[in-house]
């Protein structure tokens, strides 16, 4: 079935002339139609009726579109607009400030392409914080690049499939090496609240919290609390891991590359063992 996100009679502002001209909106589309037919191995732009199609919606609704009538704001359209259209982030966000207002969700691109030399660049900021681990997930927290410290303090992140609310609050791994765990659980917990407000699209969190809420424990702390957190930058975390004879600590710091925003890249970081406040276990100096 079609979707109308509008029904407009005439642009806002008066004429259908003056929609277009008010509105910056009807020549990116335009350029970007022709750009879509390039990528698609076409000598000529995409078609209005194969873009309507493309996105579920009326050939009328595009062609409206592409005169300068804005619709009622709709991020599903849009998400499905910028998809059929095969933008890139820049261009995704200008379609999403000029129809919405507002940055497009994140991890609105359904695959991503991790080997692209953009994403090989995130790599080499990975590699060289060893002997310190940090990786990389996205908007559901699946693992999509780590170092090579990252791989061997936690194994877990070579795993196909890897992702940090699944081992956090379904595997028993992390029970037994984070430190007063629950607290943890309910942070995560609470990450899992704010991301999911945001409505996004083939998320697998649904499915990540359905399984996590089998367990009684973890049912408990979900319905016992409303927090929300946006992330876990400044954490503080005390770990028991194989790697290491003791118990250490670590502060996690998380960044958000420019180009990509629905990816997170985190740090594992600890002071120099001088510079640590009392009783933070820094890990052995022999890494």
């Amino acid at each position: 079935m079609v979707k109308e996100a509008f029904a407009p009679s005439v642009p806002q502002g008066g004429s259908e002339d003056e929609g277009d001209e008010m509105s910056g909106l009807p020549r990116f589309l335009r350029a970007w139609r022709a750009a879509a037919g390039v990528k698609m191995g076409q000598k000529r732009p995409m078609s209005q009726a194969t873009v309507a199609a493309r996105c579920g919606m009326s050939d009328r609704w595009y062609r409206d579109l592409e005169k300068g009538f804005l619709p009622r704001p709709d991020r599903e359209a849009m998400e499905r607009l910028a998809d059929a259209l095969l933008l890139e982030p820049d261009q995704r966000l200008t379609l999403f400030l000029y129809t919405v207002g507002c940055n497009p969700p994140a991890g609105v691109t359904a695959a991503h392409d991790y080997n692209s030399p953009e994403h090989r660049a995130i790599q080499l900021v990975l590699d060289q914080q060893h002997p310190r681990p940090a990786y990389v997930s996205d908007a559901d927290w699946n693992i999509v690049a780590y170092n090579r410290a990252m791989g061997q303090w936690f194994p877990w992140v070579r795993e196909d499939g890897a992702n940090l609310m699944h081992w956090g609050l379904i595997g028993q791994e992390s029970r037994e090496q984070m430190v007063s765990w629950d607290s943890h659980a309910r942070v995560y917990l609470s990450m899992i609240r704010l991301e999911m407000a945001r409505k996004r699209s083939g998320s697998v969190l649904p499915q990540i919290l359905a399984k996590a809420l089998e367990d009684p424990l973890v049912r408990s702390y979900w319905d016992e609390d409303t927090t929300v957190v946006a992330n876990r930058d400044g954490h503080h975390f005390r770990l028991r891991i194989p790697r290491f004879e003791q118990e250490i600590d670590l502060i996690s710091q998380v960044f958000v590359p420019a180009r990509f925003d629905n990816l997170r890249l985190v740090l594992l970081t600890w002071p120099h063992e001088k510079e640590s406040p009392l009783g933070f276990l820094v890990p052995p100096g022999n890494i």
